[in-house]
């Protein structure tokens, strides 16, 4: 199950790295809520269990407005007020915020582009932060530390901006209409016909067969032909002419 775990969490950090050029230390802004889980489970070292999720180097943040709200809920989170201080405070942009996921979502902003990790438990701030592309999110479980994997709506935002940066461009487009016209147009003059019109076909003219096929054999000369006779019978070897012993022997006793 933990091996499974960790392929799936692997698989994410890649997708938001690749799409989003996401790298270590991975940051992560953190709200109370998150805190406060990660200490009642027994562990507060929140950086220490965020790295370990992560695989990586990770640099935890909290802002302002999470250690005030933490200040104002007593003593039963003074644990988890102290796991919070230990954490770096990220500076806030927004000073108009009222509370802590207001003040997580003006960090975060339209496009995430300080790339940060957000954990937090709080369901309206996690459906929130769904809809905004880039924003990968941690949450604690029974079984552990959790990484929110792409939903579909991420996934399909992602592959638009892929087909949208390697497509071809509209006046791309336009500059190819125009190339196959002026080809098009080219080819009729050349022909001495009109070129056809948008969405008709050319058709094929017939044409005549191959002049190197239907080419006549050239006759070669007489004298060519007797040279070349003359040739084949010199180069044929001359038969000898054997005589025998026999007729000659049987010549000389009928003269006798």
């Amino acid at each position: 199950m933990r091996i499974k775990r960790h392929k799936a969490v692997r698989k994410t950090l890649r997708f938001f790295h690749v799409n989003f050029g996401f790298r270590e230390p991975y940051k992560v802004l953190v709200d109370g809520n998150f805190v406060h889980a990660v200490v009642a489970s027994g562990n507060g070292d929140v950086e220490a269990t965020l790295s370990k999720l992560l695989m990586g180097n990770v640099r935890a943040f909290t802002t302002r407005h999470t250690l005030h709200e933490l200040q104002g809920m007593g003593r039963e989170y003074r644990a988890t007020l102290e796991g919070a201080r230990r954490l770096e405070r990220h500076k806030c942009s927004h000073d108009k915020a009222q509370t802590a996921a207001e003040a997580i979502k003006g960090e975060i902003g339209d496009r995430n582009e300080s790339h940060f990790f957000v954990a937090t438990q709080d369901k309206d701030l996690q459906r929130y932060l769904s809809k905004v592309p880039a924003v990968p999110i941690i949450f604690k479980t029974v079984n552990g530390v959790s990484l929110q994997k792409p939903g579909v709506g991420l996934q399909n935002y992602v592959k638009r901006a892929s087909e949208a940066k390697m497509g071809v461009q509209d006046y791309e487009k336009g500059m190819v209409g125009m190339g196959a016209a002026r080809e098009g147009a080219t080819v009729g003059s050349a022909e001495g016909e009109a070129p056809p019109g948008p969405g008709l076909r050319r058709k094929k003219k017939a044409r005549g067969p191959n002049p190197l096929s239907v080419k006549k054999k050239v006759k070669r000369a007489p004298q060519v032909q007797r040279r070349a006779a003359e040739g084949d019978q010199q180069a044929k070897p001359k038969r000898k002419r054997m005589r025998g012993r026999g007729k000659a022997s049987a010549g000389g006793e009928n003269a006798g």
